[in-house]
């Protein structure tokens, strides 16, 4: 976990909208809400992102006031939607089998997903990556993500308020990575049976579910954003979106979760 990337917000393409003082209030705020695990409301009209920009601005503010390396991005590929992605801190990531305080994810939600390392660097170029070239410069496992909002409502704010949705780190609390492995390739997602289960229940099983079908290609997307900038440097943590969405779990219980023949993680939220 020693990548080093700073976040990269400047491929961005146009304005934020909202004022430097605004912009402050908010990521304050935000901050507020993670101390005490306060759940807000809608924002005030000045206090409410009205595009992607807006959102990067107040993310890139709380990470500054964060002060964590940021080791990976979170990026939502969704064929016919915008991109968006948020930065990872350090304080976020787990390895499995984890526990992880309550008081960094109070919502109490999981997801299954296939997340990605780098184990090379893809610099900046002018060239185009290729799906070939970004595959064969990642590793996979299964892993948890631990969805926690700032708001009381995160279904709302996600379907009706997504600039303030984006600028709340797109509601990651933390992740949780299982086993990364090389061959990942070899494997079909859209085939492959995924089950997350605490004690004796059964949370959700179905097969496959992710939005790109192989949940590899927004690690193709991410490239090709950092390509005029930053580059990603090997050892950046790269994650993709959910194959389950997220489900309530019990405190103190472990949680675990398996993507048939490829890998399995386990997670605990602790009080």
């Amino acid at each position: 976990m020693d990548a080093r990337v700073k976040p990269a917000h400047d491929e961005v393409k146009g304005c934020a909208t909202m004022d430097q003082s605004a912009i402050d209030e908010l990521a304050k705020t935000f901050m507020r809400a993670r101390r005490t695990s306060e759940r807000l409301d809608a924002l005030p009209a000045r206090l409410a992102p009205q595009n992607f920009q807006d959102s990067c601005a107040v993310m890139a503010t709380v990470d500054k006031l964060v002060g964590e390396p940021i080791v990976g991005t979170k990026i939502a590929a969704k064929p016919g939607a915008e991109v968006v992605y948020a930065p990872l801190p350090a304080g976020r990531i787990f390895n499995s089998p984890a526990r992880v305080p309550r008081a960094l994810t109070p919502c109490q939600y999981m997801e299954c997903e296939i997340s990605f390392r780098l184990t090379r660097d893809l610099p900046a170029r002018a060239a185009e990556y290729s799906e070939a070239e970004v595959f064969d410069a990642l590793e996979g496992c299964a892993a948890f993500e631990l969805v926690d909002s700032r708001f009381k409502d995160l279904k709302s704010a996600m379907e009706n308020r997504p600039y303030e949705f984006y600028a709340d780190h797109i509601a990651n609390g933390a992740m949780v990575f299982g086993t990364f492995r090389n061959d990942w390739q070899k494997f079909d997602f859209t085939r492959t049976r995924v089950s997350m289960k605490q004690g004796g229940r059964t949370i959700i099983a179905k097969t496959g579910g992710h939005p790109t079908g192989n949940p590899a290609i927004p690690a193709v997307v991410l490239a090709n954003l950092r390509r005029g900038t930053t580059g990603v440097k090997a050892g950046t943590f790269i994650v993709t979106g959910s194959f389950t969405g997220f489900h309530s779990v019990e405190l103190d219980q472990p949680v675990t979760g398996e993507f048939e023949d490829f890998g399995t993680m386990e997670a605990t939220i602790v009080g």
